[in-house]
Formats: structure tokens, C-alpha cells, sequence
């Protein structure tokens, strides 16, 4: 189980680092997307990039607040997607949703594999 905690960790921490990176480029005008996007998602997308690469170092650290962290991760991205599809459905890019979508999928698995291993007691 040592090994699958630290995949999750290390999976965590890059997505985490690429929403950073890829966020910062457009916030700072380095890059276009080349669509339409809301500088507030950018923004929420570089903070909880930074989020999530702390909980890939709780994570491999095994702090007792990976999971807990985990959670509100996943619920966060689960809240921001639904507003995507629903409140600005009609003006927000498909890359957007798709983006986020992928997040969410990606934190689920994490969420779960941490769930696993914490009722393992590993």
C-alpha cells in the first residue's frame, strides 16, 4: 500500500502543478487560449492547483488531513462543475467543462484510493 500512496501523491501533485502552470501562463498573459474564459475560473483553477499540490505532500507524508483535504478537493470541483453546466452553461467554453470534468474524474479515483487504503488501515 506504500507504493499506491505515494502514486496518489505524486498524481495529486501534478495535476495540481499543471493547473498552475497552465492557469499562471494565461493570468499573466503569456498565453491565449484562443477562447473565451473567465479570468475568476483561471484564478479558482491556479488556487486549487496550489491545493492540491499541498495534498500530494500531505499525502506522501501520510498526514491524518489527506483525506479530509481529498474531500473538500473533490467537492469543490464537483460544485464549480455543476455551475459550469447549469449557471453559465450558454457562455462557458467546452474546454472549460471538459478541464473540469477531467478534474473531478481524476479526484474521485484519488478520493476513493485514499478512502481503500485509510479503511485498510495502511
Amino acid at each position: 500500500m506504500k507504493i499506491a500512496v505515494k502514486i496518489i501523491a505524486v498524481l495529486a501533485a501534478a495535476i495540481g502543478l499543471m493547473a498552475v502552470f497552465a492557469g499562471s501562463r494565461v493570468l499573466l498573459g503569456l498565453y491565449d487560449p484562443g477562447y473565451q474564459y473567465f479570468t475568476s475560473l483561471v484564478s479558482y483553477n491556479v488556487i486549487m492547483g496550489t491545493v492540491s499540490a499541498f495534498a500530494g505532500i500531505l499525502i506522501w507524508t501520510r498526514n491524518r488531513k489527506a483525506l479530509l483535504i481529498s474531500f473538500v478537493i473533490l467537492g469543490a470541483h464537483i460544485i464549480v462543475l455543476l455551475l459550469l453546466k447549469t449557471v453559465f452553461g450558454d457562455v462557458i467554453s467546452e474546454h472549460s467543462v471538459n478541464a473540469m470534468t477531467f478534474r473531478v474524474s481524476v479526484w474521485i479515483v484519488l478520493t476513493a484510493g485514499l478512502s481503500i487504503i485509510k479503511a485498510k488501515g495502511k
